[in-house]
């Protein structure tokens, strides 16, 4: 394999329009490989890398207009076959750089664009940098370069579309998370874990029941659960097959973070931020307190209560007595309390008697 400088027109070159950005975006849909160069696929790209905030195409096409292209990061492509006579090149590294620049263009053709004559000349011949070599060699290339910019570099992508990286690299090119860390600059263990969290979420998206529900948004919630061993052991993950083999506690967990729906209405799931998540390792592993968990009357904190109380190691009788008697008056939650019937309020009575009596014993 190797790198050749080519000098290029910017209607030469393909953006890419299964960009590892466009993958957590719900217009993003994918594109077949034979079908890049098709106009409307290119124009439809050209509009996702415009009109999504979190590309602040905006402030890179200004710098652009400022200071013409100045390539001091070269644009990355690979020679893509139109099965005609134009030479054209699909882009590896630089998809936001070109977008600028055929905007701006588009802009000066269309008389709005505020950009001198001698910036606009850089715009127009543009030299990239070519990769040449088998599919094989090619491939490897693209995904180390994109890992090395993206997930270990300067402007990264989010965590979602990392994990979606990674586990490329890890599948389709290296096939062990060491070689993948060396490759990136991460961590093999760190690598592991964001390979176990897009695994355990695509699980859920192939799931029957609960696929719809799945989307990269619960990307963090499973790289949180999977970071505790009591969680992992409870799901039944597994590292050889990277799925979660308990499936009656694989869809209590699916529960626990999608949006519960009655009537049609929609309100928080149990497990709504990363916190909350991180709050399951100490729930999973006690009975009573997951039964509260699971009790859509109860919430996640009398959950997180009675796990602290199942936790405290009680000694003899008494001490058994009491710890198990604090349990049943943590268990109905602090509303609960404040809505007693006649009846629920003389059993209170008597419960405090008997405790009268016992603490004038003690003393």
């Amino acid at each position: 394999m190797k790198l050749t400088s080519v000098i290029v027109e910017p209607e030469q070159l393909l953006l890419d329009p299964n960009n590892y950005r466009f993958h957590n975006l719900e217009s993003y849909r994918r594109v077949n490989h034979n079908k890049y160069a098709d106009n409307n696929v290119q124009a439809k790209t050209l509009r996702l890398l415009q009109s999504t905030p979190e590309f602040d195409l905006q402030a890179l096409k200004d710098s652009i207009a400022t200071n013409g292209f100045v390539p001091l990061e070269r644009i990355v492509v690979e020679e893509y076959d139109t099965k005609d006579d134009k030479k054209r090149y699909l882009v590896i590294e630089g998809n936001r750089r070109v977008a600028s620049i055929k905007t701006l263009l588009e802009e000066v053709q269309g008389g709005s664009a505020p950009i001198s004559d001698d910036k606009l000349d850089t715009l127009k011949i543009i030299e990239v940098v070519e990769i040449e070599g088998s599919q094989d060699e090619r491939a490897t290339f693209r995904h180390t370069l994109m890992a090395i910019r993206h997930v270990s570099g300067v402007r990264q992508w989010g965590s979602y579309q990392q994990a979606k990286l990674i586990a490329e690299l890890y599948e389709k090119v290296y096939g062990e998370f060491g070689k993948v860390a060396k490759s990136i600059g991460l961590k093999a263990r760190d690598v592991g874990r964001r390979y176990r969290a897009i695994k355990a979420l695509e699980q859920m998206e192939n799931d029957d029941e609960y696929g719809e529900s799945a989307s990269p948004k619960l990307y963090a919630v499973f790289d949180e659960a999977l970071a505790s061993q009591l969680v992992k052991d409870w799901l039944g993950w597994s590292d050889k097959t990277y799925r979660a083999e308990n499936d009656e506690n694989r869809h209590i967990f699916y529960e626990l973070v999608i949006p519960p729906s009655v009537n049609g209405e929609t309100s928080d799931p149990k497990l709504k931020e990363i916190r909350d998540v991180r709050k399951l390792r100490d729930i999973v592993d006690k009975p009573r307190a997951m039964s509260i968990l699971l009790d859509s009357e109860k919430t996640l904190e009398d959950a997180v209560n009675m796990a602290k109380i199942e936790g405290t190691d009680y000694s003899g009788i008494l001490g058994s007595s009491i710890g198990q008697a604090i349990a049943c008056l943590n268990q109905p939650g602090v509303d609960a309390w404040s809505n007693l019937t006649e009846e629920e309020k003389q059993l209170w009575n008597k419960l405090v008697k008997l405790v009268d009596k016992i603490k004038t014993i003690i003393q």
